[in-house]
C-alpha cells in the first residue's frame, strides 16, 4: 500500500512540496470562504434589512490581495503557469531541457523583480499612510503579502528545476 500524499492540484507531494503547498491551500481556502461569507452576508443584509456591512468592499480588497499572493506559488507548484509548449515538444530532449531552464530563470527574474517592487511599495505605503477609503485599512500588509507570494513563487520555479 502506497503512502504517497496527493496534493490539491492532483500531483504527488514530495517532502518539500507538501511543506509549501498544504499551508498555502488551507489558508487560501479560508480566505475564499471568508470572502464568500462576507459577500453573501453583505448582499443579504443589504437586500433584506437595508443594513450593508460597513466596509465590506475594503475588507474584500485586502483579502483579495492576500489570496493573489497565495495563488502565485500554488500556480508554480501545479505547473499552471502560462506556457505554449507546442513547438517545444517537437524539439529534442536536450534542447527542451535548456529552454526549460532558460524559461525558469526568466520567470525567476520577473517574479523577483515583482517581489522587490511590491516590497518597496509596501514601505512607501507605510510611509505615506496609504489606506482603503472607508475603513482606512493600511495597504502595507497587502503589498508585503504580494511581495512574499512573488518571492516564494520565484523560489519555487528554481526548486522545481533543482529538486524533482
Amino acid at each position: 500500500m502506497s503512502h504517497e500524499k496527493i496534493s490539491a492540484t492532483g500531483h504527488t507531494l514530495s517532502g518539500w512540496r507538501s511543506w509549501v503547498e498544504v499551508p498555502l491551500v488551507i489558508s487560501g481556502a479560508l480566505i475564499v470562504f471568508a470572502l464568500m461569507g462576507l459577500s453573501v452576508s453583505d448582499a443579504l443584509l443589504r437586500s433584506f434589512l437595508n443594513k450593508p456591512i460597513f466596509g465590506a468592499n475594503d475588507y474584500s480588497q485586502i483579502l483579495l490581495s492576500f489570496l493573489v499572493s497565495i495563488s502565485l506559488p500554488l500556480c508554480v507548484l501545479a505547473g499552471r503557469l502560462i506556457a505554449i509548449d507546442t513547438l517545444l515538444l517537437m524539439l529534442p530532449a536536450g534542447v527542451q531541457k535548456v529552454l526549460g531552464w532558460a524559461i525558469s530563470i526568466c520567470g525567476f527574474v520577473m517574479l523577483s523583480y515583482l517581489a522587490w517592487r511590491a516590497f518597496s511599495n509596501a514601505l512607501e505605503a507605510e510611509l505615506f499612510g496609504e489606506a482603503t477609503l472607508l475603513m482606512q485599512l493600511p495597504f502595507g500588509p497587502s503589498y508585503y503579502a504580494v511581495a512574499v507570494g512573488c518571492a516564494i513563487a520565484a523560489l519555487m520555479l528554481l526548486l522545481e528545476r533543482v529538486l524533482p
